[in-house]
């Protein structure tokens, strides 16, 4: 069997099919279309050979006998033990022949199929790294403890009529683009946190400044992403009419307002800003350890020379794809009006989706590298140590919890560790700057949203993601036949 090495980590191999083989696939090929036919005189599948072909032709078997010739020459290659564990994919069948199909003459067949590639790693030890950014200052501490006395904040009209960011504006708004108005792009009483990014980008900064009675042009462009179309890119003019400002009047921070809020151990404001700091270093340490990750992770992908099988990479679209099409089922509504939510055109997603799903799937076989050069593989005492571990937890069985469990223990542990080996061999530089709080995902301007604004974060997943198909023998490996 000679293997021909094709681009793109895809193999083929092509055979001779002699007489006498074709001859015995015919046969075969006789046997199950004669079950399907019925020929008068006969019952069902019991019709002789001669008297088939003289009603259909021996062409009609053509197709079938190449269906056994192909799938019994799949077989010759799965014989090859070490090349079928490498196949990922389905096999595509070829008819090499200059000439036509014909009985009694010798022809050739090909089966092309993807493999998993080659990987050749770049240096991934000592990959430099902005160092980690963990300082927690006093106004974060003030910010987030003013976020949890929000439930207790009432709404008080402004004595000064002037809106600044954090005020709630009622107001009216008319949208126009060239000088027309857009369905949906007008509203009276409006009631809006300037700030919050509800509207599209620049609108509600405008608006900054603005007083109560105040009439005026706000100057904005749509979104290239925009879920409406024909709004799309286009810049607007809308018609902003202030009628009052608000501001929310939180109570007095003191030792009495700590302890009703019945926080365990926290019975003083020093105590309760002691605990409030702890908990906003302990999530900067695991949000800077993330970037750090992605970071070095991002700089080895791409330095890795990996000549990508098409198969891996088109399952990885499909899952990526998969998961938004799930998202949309949950909220019970149409995938087209759930891209819409998320200001998104189809165009767009599947853009996005495609360059998402290449880039997971790169990351699994460099990955996977890594965890074979490094010797990280996790054994069969780290999986049921990890089942042991869940079973307590969860009130079961390590048999249970390692039979349900076992893909993703590994994926976990493996991860782990190529995570740990990285991080402690990287070489950190400089410091990150440090992160501004993130705003809520713009919507449009026409109608307040009850999606949640999580939906549009999901757009942009770390290609760093765990996957369950980073172990290089993973159900990415299995193939399908080349016919039923």
């Amino acid at each position: 069997m000679k293997i021909e090495k094709l681009e793109h980590s895809r193999n083929k191999v092509v055979f001779e099919v002699t007489p006498e083989e074709f001859e015995k696939a015919l046969d075969k090929a006789f046997e199950k279309c004669n079950a399907k036919v019925t020929i008068k005189g006969f019952r069902a599948g019991k019709a002789p050979r001669s008297v088939y072909e003289k009603m259909y032709g021996v062409e009609s078997l053509y197709d079938e006998a190449l269906n056994v010739v192909l799938n019994s020459k799949a077989q010759e290659i799965y014989k090859d033990q070490d090349l079928a564990k490498e196949i990922v994919g389905p096999f595509e069948p070829d008819f090499e022949s200059d000439e036509k199909l014909e009985r009694g003459k010798a022809f050739k067949v090909s089966l092309s199929f993807d493999v998993y590639p080659e990987v050749n790693l770049p240096q991934y030890k000592g990959v430099e790294c902005v160092a980690a950014n963990l300082e927690v200052s006093d106004a974060d501490v003030d910010a987030a403890i003013k976020s949890m006395m929000a439930k207790d904040a009432s709404m008080e009209v402004k004595a000064e009529q002037v809106i600044e960011a954090g005020d709630t504006a009622n107001f009216d708004f008319v949208g126009s683009v060239d000088g027309v108005e857009f369905p949906g792009g007008k509203a009276e009483n409006y009631e809006l946190e300037i700030g919050s990014g509800q509207f599209i980008p620049g609108f509600e900064d405008q608006m900054i400044g603005m007083k109560a009675d105040e009439v005026k042009d706000i100057h904005v462009t749509f979104p290239e992403n925009y879920g409406e179309k024909s709004l799309a890119g286009k810049p607007a003019v809308f018609k902003v009419t202030v009628h009052e400002v608000k501001h929310k009047n939180y109570p007095e921070l003191t030792d009495a307002y700590v302890k009703e809020q019945k926080i365990a151990d926290v019975e003083t404001v020093d105590a309760w800003k002691a605990a409030k700091r702890a908990e906003l270093e302990a999530s900067r340490a695991k949000s800077e350890k993330d970037r750090q990750v992605d970071e070095i992770i991002n700089k080895i992908l791409d330095n890795a020379v990996v000549d990508m099988p098409k198969a891996l990479e088109d399952e990885r679209i499909s899952q990526v794809r998969g998961q938004y099409e799930q998202q949309a089922k949950m909220y019970n509504i149409p995938f087209e009006t759930f891209l819409g939510l998320m200001n998104i055109t189809k165009e767009k997603f599947d853009e996005d989706t495609e360059k998402q799903g290449k880039r997971q799937a790169l990351f699994n076989v460099v990955v996977s590298k890594i965890i074979e050069v490094e010797n990280l593989t996790p054994t069969k005492e780290d999986l049921e140590a990890k089942a042991e571990e869940d079973a307590k937890a969860h009130n079961s069985t390590k048999a249970v919890m390692l039979k349900n469990n076992a893909q993703r223990y590994y994926s976990d542990i493996a991860y782990q560790r190529v995570v740990d080996l990285l991080l402690s061999n990287a070489t950190m530089v400089g410091a990150a700057p440090k992160k501004a709080a993130a705003k809520p995902a713009a919507k449009s301007t026409a109608t307040k949203s009850s999606t949640k604004s999580t939906t549009k974060a999901s757009t942009t997943k770390s290609t760093t993601t765990k996957s369950t198909t980073a172990k290089k023998t993973s159900t990415t490996k299995k193939t399908t036949k080349t016919t039923e």
